[in-house]
């Protein structure tokens, strides 16, 4: 002990500076030690306090630690909220299927599937939002709720960890330990004691000299790993030794004193010394653990038992994963994992609910250009839908307008637009409320744009002044005339004087009649002026034909341009030889003129 006390002296000086050795509520259990700071803070700074101590501000991975940190709550009698390691960052997006909807451990890692949401975090993509932990208390049950960062908290978690841990110090006699940790926290109360630990021991009564001659309190501090494995206290202990004489050196049940040797405690038989090297326990069969999960001592042994999510095997040992699927737990698909599951959605479906286990169909309709014109959102999917008057392009999702007007739907002209059509009433009629029809009545001004004339498009006639009046004469209004089937926006045609237009003169007794009669006589007047060029055609092309004929010249004949020339007398044997049969006895030849 004297060799070792320069280097406990030292010590405080060669571990890591925390927050000046803070008191704080502390909780060491596994490889991690977390502890709970009374101190109003926002999340960057709380997070900024744990680095400094050599950590990060608490995460949550299991229910294991959840359950640690709540009863470090419960112990600090704390029931306010906390800053835990657990964040959005800004520009990232809540995300509602996921456990940890988005956010992330500051720590880093692995996200897990563990979560404890007492509240839906607000959804969001600007803002940075944090989390808190909420112990249980007359306003639920407790757990995780996200807020803006940088609103203070009355106090936040750390957590810290480590290769492993020293169990309590072991002492002899009666004594007051202080153990100063490497994270900077003082406490008198821990389980367990991280690597690197100093404690510091005052022993109480007049026979505590600390086994190190009345010089002083003694130290010790937490070492490893051993050889054999493990951490341990150098000097190992007891300390604050005693005689037995007195108080029975601070044993529970025996104290044993040997020649030469400190007094040391022992129990009785099916006891086991404590870790504190003085108190008397049930002998210990879960040391070495036999257990795969948690080992708990039992009068008549052990038992052993699994986290959540495992079920113990049938050698009450071995832990095996619950195939937490077969009972159906998830809406659509469920993945089973190692102690837990995770619930899938099928494609068109988002996770709702606790655990994302419920399956809410997504409103693609609700998305900006999901469809053209009209959106009708089914389960998992939607459909793209035309307004009236138009319809779906083949193998596509546009919408084309539909021309009304060649189904012929108007008695008389029609005129198509974007979605629907009107029909254009002629003289004497009205169009009804709907557009879609012509009924008796005064034509209203707008009835008939007077911008356009509505010329038939199936005669290509344009009516001239034929001098046909429209009369009442009995001719039949269903007469065939064709109808035009869709009029341009632009359609403009000069009008003929004396014509009437469509639209003008509606009161006049002239203009009253039906239009399709008015159109039939001009139509009538129009082929019976043709037939009348046709005829007048005709006969001038007789006409000259005949004179033509009377105007030929006589047929000449061919002896018409030939005359008898005498021929020169020659000798005898060449005229007998060439008027062999003239009957004139006479010689010539007929020349042409």
């Amino acid at each position: 002990m004297a060799t070792l006390r320069p280097l406990l002296l030292l010590l405080p000086l060669l571990l890591p500076r925390g927050s000046g050795d803070e008191e704080a509520a502390v909780l060491c259990a596994g490889s991690a030690c977390y502890t709970l700071h009374r101190d109003e803070s926002g999340w960057k700074s709380a997070q900024e306090r744990c680095r400094r101590d050599g950590g990060n501000l608490a995460a949550v991975g299991s229910a294991l630690e959840a359950e640690r940190l709540r009863e470090l709550l419960a112990t600090a009698r704390w029931a306010g909220p906390a800053w835990l390691g657990l964040a959005l960052p800004r520009g990232h997006c809540v995300r509602p299927h996921e456990p940890l909807r988005g956010f992330s451990w500051v720590a880093g890692g692995e996200p897990g599937n563990f979560s404890e949401w007492a509240a839906e975090p607000a959804v969001t993509c600007v803002s940075s939002r944090c989390v808190a932990l909420r112990p249980p208390g007359p306003h639920g049950a407790g757990g995780w709720t996200d807020r803006p960062c940088r609103s203070p908290l009355p106090a936040f978690l750390c957590k810290f960890s480590f290769q492993g841990m020293c169990g309590p110090l072991p002492l002899a006699g009666r004594a007051r330990v202080t153990y100063s940790t490497p994270f900077g926290v003082r406490s008198a109360h821990l389980a367990a004691a991280p690597f690197g630990t100093l404690a510091e021991v005052q022993c109480d009564g007049d026979g505590g000299d600390g086994g190190d001659g009345g010089r002083g309190s003694p130290f010790a501090v937490c070492k490893g790993p051993l050889a054999g494995g493990g951490f341990a206290w150098h000097p190992p202990g007891p300390l604050c030794p005693v005689t037995c004489g007195h108080r029975n050196g601070g044993c529970q049940q025996r104290c044993v004193e040997a020649a030469g040797e400190s007094p040391r405690c022992a129990c009785h038989p099916g006891y086991a010394l404590a870790a504190d090297m003085a108190s008397c326990v049930l002998e210990d069969s879960c040391h070495p653990s036999p257990c795969q999960g948690s080992c708990r001592t039992l009068p008549t042994g052990f038992e052993c038992s699994c986290e959540p999510g495992f079920a113990l095997a049938p050698d009450g040992r071995a832990c095996l994963d619950v195939d937490e699927c077969e009972s159906g737990p998830c809406q659509h698909r469920c993945h089973n994992t190692p102690g837990s599951f995770q619930c899938h959605c099928q494609p068109g479906y988002r996770p709702a609910g606790p655990a994302g286990r419920q399956c809410h169909d997504v409103d693609e309709c609700a998305q900006p250009h999901a469809c053209p014109q009209l959106c009708i959102n089914i389960p998992g999917s939607f459909h793209c839908a035309c307004r009236p008057g138009f319809q779906r392009q083949p193998g596509g999702d546009s919408c084309l307008d539909v021309d009304e007007c060649l189904r012929d739907p108007c008695p008389g002209a029609c005129r198509n637009f974007p979605g629907g059509y009107e029909c254009l009433c002629p003289p004497g009629s009205r169009r009804d409320e709907d557009g879609h029809g012509c009924r008796p009545g005064e034509a209203t001004p707008s009835s008939i744009p007077q911008s356009s004339s509505i010329i038939p498009q199936s005669s290509g006639i344009t009516p001239q002044s034929s001098g046909i009046t429209p009369q009442t004469s009995g001719i039949p209004q269903s007469s065939g005339i064709p109808r035009t089937t869709r009029v341009p926006w632009t359609t403009s045609t000069p009008r003929t004087p004396g014509m009437p237009t469509a639209g003008s003169g509606g009161g006049s007794d002239e203009h009253s009649a039906d239009g399709p009669r008015l159109l039939l006589y001009y139509i009538v007047g129009s082929l019976v002026a043709i037939l009348l060029l046709l005829a007048f055609a005709l006969a001038l092309v007789a006409c000259r034909r005949r004179a033509a004929r009377r105007e030929k010249p006589a047929a000449k004949s061919a002896a018409d341009n030939y005359c008898w020339v005498p021929e020169q007398p020659e000798s005898r044997g060449e005229r007998s030889g060439n008027d062999g049969g003239s009957s004139l006895g006479k010689t010539g030849i007929w020349a042409k003129v």
